[in-house]
């Protein structure tokens, strides 16, 4: 049977963090540090090497950073299942350099990072970013099963399904869809939104959760879900146009 890799770590277990870094001497200051403020630290000289890492299950948390080309295509192996079953949902946090552009970032956010941030970087802040990702959601308190209309979500699970068909959410995407789906009728900030979901509390302006959004959009429509990702201009989003389209798509 093979062994299933935890979203999260589970309760009185210490997380379990996994750095893929490609640097030996990067690799052993960072674990130390972590090791220190009490996660499991394993560590891989090379993306390649993340499959026999995580076979055992246990980890948590990977860490991307320093292979940007590979790096890329290990996360997305990561996140099709490719690579160990189960860990689809596992949280990632990628590390780029000062000379990598926002196309760079952009990508990584595409291959399934939940977190991108750049070299150089403080270890408090890199803490606060782990501890951020590691952090149960605020939107799967209450019921695990959220139904609007056709629309089933399970967060227990981290499944969602319209009208009976499954819908391939990553797991920022999974977290956006959860959060809106709590209260459907409201229109919540982005500032809400990136706080809720992201633990995104800088004064800046950021793309993140547009980008995260359109996907979520275009995901639902490819299931019927048509316009059920709504943005208000200047404000944020909600989660269904209204009730009436609701009912409609419930209908046989």
């Amino acid at each position: 049977m093979p062994t299933t890799l935890p979203a999260l770590a589970s309760p009185g277990r210490c997380p379990g963090v996994l750095l893929v870094y490609g640097e030996e001497r990067a690799n052993t200051a960072l674990a130390s540090e972590l090791e220190l403020d009490g996660y499991r630290v394993y560590r891989a000289s090379h993306p390649g090497t993340l499959r026999e890492r995580c076979r055992d299950g246990g980890v948590d948390l990977v860490i991307f950073g320093h292979s940007p080309h590979r790096g890329y295509d290990v996360l997305r192996a990561l996140r099709a299942g490719e690579l160990v079953p189960g860990a689809a949902s596992v949280r990632v946090l990628w590390i780029g350099t000062s000379r990598e552009t926002n196309t760079s970032v952009l990508r990584a956010f595409e291959a399934g990072a939940d977190d991108v941030t750049r070299t150089p970087l403080g270890y408090a802040e890199l803490l606060a970013r782990v501890r951020a990702l590691l952090r149960r959601e605020s939107f799967i308190d209450g019921p695990s099963v959220i139904v609007c209309g056709p629309l089933e979500i399970d967060t227990a699970a981290r499944t969602a399904t319209f009208a009976g068909e499954p819908v391939d959410l990553r797991p920022r995407e999974f977290a956006l869809l959860a959060y809106l789906a709590r209260d459907p009728a409201r229109v919540h900030t982005k500032q809400d939104l990136l706080r809720a979901v992201w633990d995104y509390r800088a004064s800046g302006s950021t793309r993140t959760l547009d980008s995260h959004a359109s996907r979520l959009r275009r995901k639902l429509a490819s299931v019927g879900a048509e316009g059920w990702v709504r943005a208000t201009h200047g404000v944020g989003y909600r989660l269904a146009p209204n009730t009436q389209t609701a009912l409609h798509a419930a209908a046989p």
